[in-house]
């Protein structure tokens, strides 16, 4: 009886710490006026939610709008120059094509960042003028 509570008990604690952990997570809206690359796919223009998973490592990426624009993508942190960094997404672009390149929630100086493309890097190699675009980006809940 007495191991059936402490199970009990364990499950409840791990229940606990991943609603605790889930309800930190930084969640983001954004409107992106331009058709963008998350990975390898073409997301559509239009307004986004932007949620990351406790461990920051993965990033979901929902359009608002369209129900089968959704993607998961693999990231890895990025350090800022300020103690906290505003919240934003950055893009990369390449004549009229852009690829998510970073999400900062503007809680802390860490961000995360994408890997470059295949296509983002033969788009470089073959002297496609680059720049840096810019969305602001909201906090919700």
């Amino acid at each position: 009886m007495k191991s059936r509570v402490n199970r009990i008990l364990s499950v409840g604690i791990v229940l606990a710490a991943a609603m605790a952990a889930h309800a930190q997570t930084p969640r983001l809206t954004a409107d992106v006026p331009f058709p963008f690359y998350v990975g390898t796919h073409l997301m559509p223009q239009g307004s986004y939610k932007v949620d990351e998973t406790a461990d920051g490592h993965v990033a979901w990426i929902r359009s608002m709008g369209q129900r089968d624009a959704l993607q998961a993508i693999t990231t890895f942190n990025v350090e800022g120059k300020k103690l906290t960094e505003p919240a934003r997404l950055v893009f990369h672009r390449y004549g009229d094509e852009y690829f998510l390149a970073q999400i900062w929630t503007g809680m802390s100086s860490t961000g995360l960042a994408l890997r470059t493309t295949t296509k983002e890097k033969e788009l470089a190699q073959a002297g496609v003028p680059g720049a840096v675009a810019i969305i602001r980006v909201a906090l919700y809940r």
